[in-house]
């Protein structure tokens, strides 16, 4: 594992991102260096950190990184890896830009975060509560999906006694063994593909087996298979609503093989989690959640492709412990965590909260208070 070492250009600017609380660290030759905080893009003052040309960023790279891996780097058009600085892990995406080398820092949280620290309910810890099927959390990049599923993790690893296994494109969190005993394979390294992974893993007496992230039919196809042959699953996906996350894993695969495929889904997914990062009134950012859980209903319209029922399902299914993002976003409005104006501009229904907010349509509270 590469080590950042310190009293260099690339260790002070990772420096400043922990000061500044950063997720994010980006730079681009001949543009000043970009950070994130809180969701937003900030660029650094060039008086501290002037925008870097072709040549100093390849120097920063090398009086920082192992010479075998700076020639990776030049020679790969895109590299990804993990390093640590310090305590502190990071994912590394290296790229070119007009033939110039570019590089993605990502912050990866290494404490033991419970589901509190993250701002999410307590109730999510029903989802890992069945041996087997799927769970899969699913939103945009940097929505904290693969957080939430640590946290999870976590929950499994402090409170039960199995066996899980992670495979990871690159491994981000590393975990350390309480009740279960993890191990954990990184694509590339330790096998040759997520596919290849979950199905070697069949074969290694797990109870849990944590997929970074699907993202072709190979993968999804093992991934199902695992959740019919008695393990629990659980996966990422880059989907923005339960109706979009069953609807991509459909589109990896042609018109003749999605009936199948829809059937397979019904079966076995447990739930699928749908998660946002959104603003709130402590000028950070609250995770919003759309949750559905497998029932009849849902099997029905997963299996004969009605995802656009799905919604509706979701939304008077309450005593299931499902919500959908609108009828999240009216708890935290009520919580007072985020304001009226945030929870109009991130409605999926605008008109609908609206008229909820004004009392036109009843609203039945979703949260119970955490023990």
């Amino acid at each position: 594992m590469e080590q950042v070492r310190e009293n260099t250009k690339l260790s002070r600017l990772l420096d400043h991102c922990g000061a500044q609380e950063a997720t994010d660290l980006h730079a681009q030759a001949g543009r000043p260096y970009a950070i994130r905080v809180h969701g937003k893009l900030l660029r650094l003052p060039a008086e501290t950190f002037p925008c870097p040309t072709p040549e100093e960023i390849n120097e920063a790279l090398r009086e920082t990184f192992s010479p075998a891996l700076c020639a990776r780097i030049e020679q790969a058009a895109e590299l990804d890896l993990s390093f640590y600085y310090r305590r502190q892990r990071y994912r590394a995406n290296f790229s070119k830009q007009k033939g110039t080398q570019s590089f993605s820092f990502r912050t990866i949280p290494q404490q033991r975060l419970k589901l509190r620290d993250l701002q999410l309910p307590e109730s999510l810890k029903e989802l890992i509560q069945d041996p087997r099927g799927l769970v899969l959390a699913t939103g945009s990049t940097g929505q904290g999906k693969s957080t939430t599923l640590r946290a999870l993790l976590q929950e499994i690893n402090e409170s039960l006694a199995c066996r899980i296994i992670t495979i990871e494109d690159p491994i981000e969190y590393v975990f350390e063994d309480c009740q279960a005993q993890f191990e954990q394979r990184e694509v590339g390294m330790d096998t040759a593909s997520f596919a290849d992974g979950i199905r070697n893993a069949m074969r290694q007496d797990p109870n849990v087996i944590f997929v970074g992230e699907i993202r072709d039919k190979e993968s999804i196809f093992a991934a199902m298979q695992a959740a019919e042959t008695g393990h629990l699953v659980v996966t990422t996906l880059h989907a923005d609503s339960v109706a979009q996350a069953i609807g991509r894993i459909r589109e990896y695969y042609p018109a003749s093989e999605q009936a199948n495929i829809s059937s397979l889904l019904a079966r076995n997914i447990n739930s699928v989690i749908c998660q946002r990062l959104i603003p709130n009134m402590n000028g950070t950012r609250t995770p919003c959640l759309e949750i559905m859980r497998r029932d009849g209903g849902v099997q029905e319209a997963i299996r004969t492709n009605n995802l656009e029922l799905l919604t509706a399902i979701i939304e008077v299914s309450l005593n299931q412990g499902m919500h959908t993002f609108d009828q999240y976003l009216t708890e935290l409005l009520a919580a007072g965590i985020i304001s009226r104006e945030t929870a109009l501009h991130y409605a999926v229904n605008k008109h609908k909260l609206d008229l909820t907010l004004r009392g036109i349509i009843t609203h039945t509270p979703i949260l119970k208070p955490d023990e």
